[in-house]
């Protein structure tokens, strides 16, 4: 009986964000969808059970609990280190595993064949989270709405706004507000990797502050505010010393993301230019790999593209990224040439939603279309195919996430573009040079904004 509710649920979810595009009904997006949570349901909105084969097991809670000998602030100890592979996808056998490969997966294995491969483990539903933001999104069920035609939320805190979504910018807005604390501090490496195999590196410090997650926050106190956003690069040479202060807005067409930019060169802090930072502006550091609405897989404004969901489906997707984060992972060993080195890569069958951003007639933008896969059990975008305005293929993403036990928290560690004409690509925030992230750094909103971004950059 419970099997066949939620095949109903998810039936009628699909159907109605086939037949609703974000500027029509959006208004009663969650209506009869808190009582599934925790019951038919997982907190979070994913389908608990078994897959029918029995290969994606039942979620029976996730991760909670830190390995024997984990100390806080070190490197995670890998809670699957000594799981088996159960067999590598290749060029040579991908037709047979087709079904659950994305377009850009199959590209990737035919563009190198000799080297490109994916290495599938057990499936380990490993994603969990604090019970109050559990309960926020129970709550978010009954009163989270869309507004401004899809280009914001209100009546959203703290946790997923849209656990039983019937569109697919629903699903866009999960993805962009996944917990992961409210307050945050990293050291983050990452590179743009060229054909012939030399590294750039690229290092910056970030701290971030989250009004959305923060629980002292409520009701109109946000002001449009998700979060705020502060980095200081060191490399490469000619960033070495610049820094961002920026707050991300919530309706970035309402308001467009804004802040300040310190340059060296002028010893002065400028303000950033709103447009540039909400959309498909050159991403500085990347030299020309990626786009600012491209960080994060994608958060920019949702307004140039409709929206549709395609489907749920199974797919092999990056997952429990713990070995590729390791501080003992060099960046030569990790990045080599045309992709990643494989051997830090584990692949796993999960169900994911497939949904597709088009553009709308009358707008111009570096991409056409858009299809991401966004895991059910945390709602963060795992995969992404980005085509351009001929509908040609020409740049792929894989998101790498882990459960940092510790909180519990589920987050997207790194990413990484393919440039699969060129041959290179660019990879960020990742830990291993540095290590975890802080998910309880201790913030607040006056940690930011032009004075903060001078006194930090003049240390």
């Amino acid at each position: 009986m419970r099997f066949f509710k939620q095949m109903t649920v998810l039936a009628a979810t699909m159907c109605a964000s086939m037949c609703v595009t974000i500027g029509v009904a959006v208004a009663d997006s969650q209506a009869g969808g808190a009582e599934l949570l925790g019951t038919e349901l997982t907190p979070l909105g994913s389908d608990p059970a078994a897959s029918a084969d029995g290969i994606i097991p039942a979620w029976t809670g996730g991760l909670t609990r830190p390995p024997a000998g984990y100390v806080k602030g070190n490197d995670h100890i890998d809670p699957y280190a000594n799981d088996q592979r159960l067999f590598t996808i290749t060029a040579k056998n991908a037709d047979q595993y087709k079904d659950k490969l994305s377009q850009g997966q199959l590209a990737l294995l035919a563009r190198s064949p000799e080297t490109f491969r994916m290495d599938v483990y057990p499936t380990r539903r490993s994603c969990a989270l604090p019970q109050h933001v559990y309960d926020a999104t129970k709550q978010n069920a009954r009163t989270s709405r869309l507004v401004n035609d899809g280009n914001g939320i209100e009546g959203a805190r703290i946790g997923v706004p849209f656990p039983v979504p019937k569109t697919a910018v629903e699903i866009y807005w999960n993805h962009n507000f996944h917990w992961q604390g409210h307050g945050y501090h990293a050291k983050t490496s990452g590179a743009n990797v060229y054909a012939d195999g030399t590294i750039i590196s690229i290092v910056r410090e970030d701290w971030r502050y989250n009004y959305y997650a923060d629980p002292q926050f409520v009701g109109q106190d946000l002001d449009n505010r998700q979060f705020v956003w502060m980095g200081i690069w060191s490399a490469p040479v000619r960033f070495n010393g610049s820094g961002f202060s920026m707050t991300n807005t919530i309706d970035q067409v309402e308001r467009p993301r804004e802040g300040f930019m310190f340059r060296p060169d002028l010893r002065k802090i400028i303000r950033a230019t709103p447009a540039v930072a909400t959309y498909d502006g050159p991403l500085s550091t990347s030299e020309g790999l990626r786009q600012n609405d491209n960080m994060f897989m994608f958060g920019g404004a949702p307004d140039r593209y409709d929206w549709r969901i395609v489907g749920k489906r199974e797919i092999y997707v990056p997952y429990n990224a713990y070995k590729a984060t390791m501080t003992t992972v060099a960046d030569e060993d990790l990045m080599t040439p045309i992709h990643l080195n494989p051997d830090y890569l584990r692949y796993e069958l999960h169900r994911v939603w497939e949904i597709e951003a088009k553009l709308k007639d009358g707008y111009r933008s570096t991409y056409g279309r858009r299809i991401f896969y966004a895991d059910e059990d945390s709602w963060i975008f795992l995969l992404g195919d980005l085509y351009d305005n001929d509908d040609e293929l020409v740049r792929v993403q894989h998101g790498f996430i882990k459960n940092y036990y510790e909180a519990p928290a589920c987050v997207l560690e790194f990413d990484v573009m393919y440039d699969l004409a060129l041959g290179r690509y660019n990879v960020d925030h990742l830990k291993n040079k540095f290590g975890p992230a802080q998910l309880d750094y201790e913030t607040d909103p006056g940690d930011f904004g032009s004075s903060a971004l001078k006194r930090k950059v003049g240390r």
